[in-house]
């Protein structure tokens, strides 16, 4: 298992609010529970596999820009107060969509290249908890992916 020694997927630089959390440029939704984050460069396809995941029931914790509290054991997503229950559809525009709610963070999905077909197990320490960390490019066939991943029980946080 590899654990990321400067805590994020390179180019992601959470923003430390003076509440103690943590600001993140990203997308995150909630499949079957799970909170995963999505993180990567402008254009990468978060809100793209967000709304992939959303359309076959994942529920949307917030687009763009999410907070990350430390809360009894686990690291809890949450959309800040500003946040507009609306997903970036590019090319088509902001698209209301309802907003479920602070989810546990259970694994982080860094939109890049992978580390091969059977990638090393990868963690992100984040407020001393290691997070499961998934590299792999925006593909049609990644919701599926993801959700047959969540479904087999993975990340055991």
């Amino acid at each position: 298992m590899v654990s990321l020694s400067d805590g994020w997927p390179q180019g992601i630089s959470p923003v430390t609010l003076t509440t103690g959390g943590l600001s993140v440029h990203g997308t995150a939704v909630s499949l079957a529970g799970k909170g995963v984050l999505i993180v990567g460069p402008s254009g990468a396809g978060k809100s793209s596999l967000a709304a992939q995941l959303i359309v076959h029931g994942a529920g949307l914790i917030c687009d763009d820009r999410l907070l990350l509290q430390r809360e009894e054991g686990h690291v809890r997503m949450a959309a800040p107060p500003t946040a507009i229950a609306k997903l970036e559809l590019r090319g088509m525009g902001l698209v209301p969509v309802s907003l479920c709610g602070p989810t546990p963070l259970s694994c982080i999905l860094s939109l890049e290249a992978s580390l091969g077909r059977l990638p090393p197990e990868e963690t992100v320490t984040v407020f001393d908890q290691a997070i499961p960390l998934l590299r792999h490019p925006y593909s049609p066939d990644l919701a599926a992916k993801l959700f047959l991943w969540v479904r087999a029980g993975l990340p055991q946080t």
